[in-house]
C-alpha cells in the first residue's frame, strides 16, 4: 500500500494537477491494455477537474475513444436532476469530450428497485473489467464519507458485494443511493483522493489519522488501496501539511 501527496496552492492548481494524474493513468492503461476504466466521484469537488479534462490540453491528450467511465455512487434521482452525479458529470465533462456513448456505464438509480439495480451494475462492472477499475476518483465528504459510505453505514463492513444499495441514508441530501463498497478499493489499480476547501481539512486529517475507526471515518478505508494519490489544495491539507515529508 502506498500513498502520495500533492498539496497545491488553490483550486485552479488542484484541477491542473488532478487532470495531469488522470491523463498519465489513461495513457499508461491504454498503452498496456488498450483501454482506460475510470470511476468518477460525485459532489462539487470534482467539477474543476472535469472542466480541466474537458479543456485543452487534456481534451486532446487523452484518447477518449478508449476511455470507459463508471461511477462510484449515484443518488436515486433522474439523470437530469440537479442532484444526479451522472447529470453533473454529463454537463461538465462527458458531453464535452469525444467519448462514445456506449463507454459510459451509468448507475440507473432512478429505477424503483435499487437492490436489483446495484446487483445489475456489479454484473456489468464484472463483465467490463472484472470489477478492476484502473483509476477510482474519490471525493472526501465533510464527515469523511467516501462514495455513499457514510459514518455508521453497514456497507463499510461488506465482505462480498462490489456495489450495494443504501436506503434512506443520513446524508445531505437525504436520498437513497447506489454505491461502491470498500471491495472496489481493494481491486482498484489506483485511487485519486481529492478534497478542496477549509471545510474538508478535518475530514482529511481523520482519514489519515493513525487511530483507525473506519466506521466513524469511512475515508480511512482508502488505506486499503494499493496506491492512493491525494490531491489537496492548501486549505484542505492544512491540518496534515506539517506532518508530510518535505
Amino acid at each position: 500500500m502506498s500513498a502520495r501527496f500533492e498539496l497545491v496552492a488553490d483550486v485552479a492548481a488542484f484541477a491542473e494537477k488532478a487532470a495531469t494524474i488522470v491523463a498519465e493513468h489513461a495513457e499508461k492503461a491504454i498503452a498496456a491494455r488498450g483501454r482506460f476504466v475510470f470511476a468518477l466521484t460525485g459532489g462539487s469537488t470534482p467539477i474543476p477537474l472535469h472542466e480541466a479534462l474537458a479543456s485543452a490540453p487534456f481534451r486532446d491528450r487523452i484518447d477518449w475513444t478508449k476511455v470507459h467511465v463508471v461511477f462510484g455512487d449515484e443518488r436515486a434521482v433522474a439523470p437530469t436532476a440537479k442532484d444526479s452525479n451522472f447529470g453533473s458529470a454529463q454537463r461538465t465533462l462527458l458531453s464535452k469530450v469525444p467519448l462514445p456513448e456506449g463507454n459510459v456505464l451509468r448507475m440507473e438509480a432512478d429505477l424503483p428497485d435499487l437492490a436489483a439495480t446495484a446487483r445489475a451494475y456489479e454484473e456489468r462492472l464484472l463483465a467490463l473489467c472484472d470489477g478492476r477499475v484502473d483509476l477510482v476518483c474519490v471525493g472526501i465528504g465533510k464527515d469523511a464519507h467516501i462514495f455513499s459510505l457514510f459514518p455508521g453505514s453497514p456497507a463499510i463492513d461488506e465482505a462480498h458485494r462490489l456495489v450495494v444499495a443504501e436506503i434512506d441514508p443520513p446524508m445531505n441530501p437525504a436520498l437513497s443511493r447506489i454505491t461502491f463498497t470498500p471491495r472496489m478499493l481493494d481491486r482498484a489499480g489506483a485511487v485519486l483522493a481529492i478534497a478542496t476547501g477549509a471545510e474538508k481539512s478535518a475530514a482529511v486529517a481523520h482519514a489519515l489519522a493513525s487511530a483507525r475507526e473506519p466506521s466513524r471515518f469511512p475515508a480511512q478505508l482508502l488505506a486499503r488501496a494499493s496506491e492512493t494519490i491525494w490531491v489537496l489544495d492548501r486549505a484542505a491539507g492544512a491540518e496534515i501539511s506539517r506532518s508530510l515529508p518535505a
